[in-house]
């Protein structure tokens, strides 16, 4: 092993990690999954830049250097999520973020600010920005609240959301998954199983990022010139078995899914009805789970980048600190990858 020294160079990881330069250059530049580089090997490079103690030679350290300290990062959640476990949602998008700020010789600081009446934790309280003493800050969660994140923007804290977030009036940085594309190509390699009548069923709330599925959806749906069908956008609990055979009898093979919730009802609902999935009716998850099974199975489903997003994020902060006016591209989707293994098959008939 290379003994850690000061002044590293990406060839010398390269050494290290037993990879080409160029895959260093994208891994530390957070571009690794754009490159299609394996998760693997990502995080064998990032473990041999912080072993020789690289520091980067970019405008995040020209930044820095006229600091005592190395710059302090935010991490603002707005629902409790720390701590956690590799089992958790969050956990890899947590894990990025670190990993990044440690390779760029960043400071992490975490924000658990309490919860208001509506249970969100607000970045401001009496007027006051809870995140003022870090140089910029990344935030994450479900449940962002748009007042906060256009007070913020209005402020001018520098702040990168983790998550496709659009706030009216102001262009906020952000780094999230391309779920309109990603949907759109499940519903490519479904209809090339065979499938031609779909169902869908989304979450009450709609954010961004379910509206870019739902939109992935219909868009491909269009491009076939087949029927959009008319979504259930509706909570778990309030799903009722008859929407299921209002949608068998309409003559559907396939559902797309936006939750796990949805889906552990649906998989009931199918069960109780005597259906088969895959051999009766396709079933796709929009969100990868990282728990584990659902319905004691795995399903087919979307998966998020959720590492690299964290890593992304960190490098989209740490350029607009060094240069607050330079031309960055501050709104980032990047792809999305999907398996319909296990819960798809052709429809029933197609051979």
């Amino acid at each position: 092993m290379t003994k850690p020294r000061s002044g590293s160079r990406q060839a010398d990881i390269a050494r290290e990690a037993g990879v080409s330069q160029s895959t260093v250059s994208m891994v530390l530049n957070g571009a690794g999954d754009l490159g299609r580089i394996s998760a693997e090997t990502q995080r064998r490079v990032l473990s041999a830049a912080r072993r020789l103690r690289y520091t980067p030679s970019t405008p995040q350290r020209a930044a820095s250097s006229g600091r005592q300290m190395p710059l302090l990062l935010g991490v603002h959640t707005f629902e409790p999520i720390f701590p956690t476990s590799a089992r958790d949602y969050y956990f890899e998008f947590l894990q990025g973020i670190e990993e990044q700020a440690a390779t760029d010789g960043c400071n992490l600081v975490l924000f658990t600010a309490a919860q208001d009446e509506a249970g969100v934790r607000r970045i401001y309280r009496g007027g006051v920005n809870g995140l003022r003493q870090a140089a910029g800050s990344l935030l994450l969660g479900h449940h962002a609240h748009r007042d906060d994140l256009a007070r913020l923007a209005a402020d001018g804290h520098p702040f990168v959301y983790i998550g496709h977030r659009e706030v009216p009036g102001a262009e906020i940085c952000y780094v999230g998954g391309d779920y309109r594309a990603a949907t759109g190509r499940i519903v490519d390699d479904l209809v090339a199983m065979g499938h031609r009548t779909f169902a869908y069923l989304g979450e009450t709330v709609r954010y961004e990022p379910q509206t870019d599925r739902w939109e992935g959806f219909a868009a491909a749906l269009d491009r076939f010139g087949l029927a959009v069908p008319v979504p259930a956008f509706d909570r778990a609990e309030e799903l009722s078995a008859q929407w299921l055979d209002a949608a068998l009898a309409a003559g559907t093979t396939s559902i797309l899914v936006e939750s796990v919730s949805l889906l552990r009802v649906l998989a009931a609902m199918a069960g109780l009805r005597g259906l088969t999935i895959p051999a009766d009716l396709s079933v796709v998850l929009l969100v990868d789970d990282p728990g584990g099974e659902i319905a004691g199975r795995s399903w087919a489903c979307l998966r998020t980048p959720r590492n690299a997003m964290g890593r992304r994020a960190v490098r989209l902060l740490t350029a607009v600190l060094a240069d607050p006016t330079g031309e960055h591209e501050r709104q980032i989707l990047l792809s999305c990858s999907h398996t319909l293994e296990e819960t798809t098959a052709p429809p029933r008939g197609t051979g």
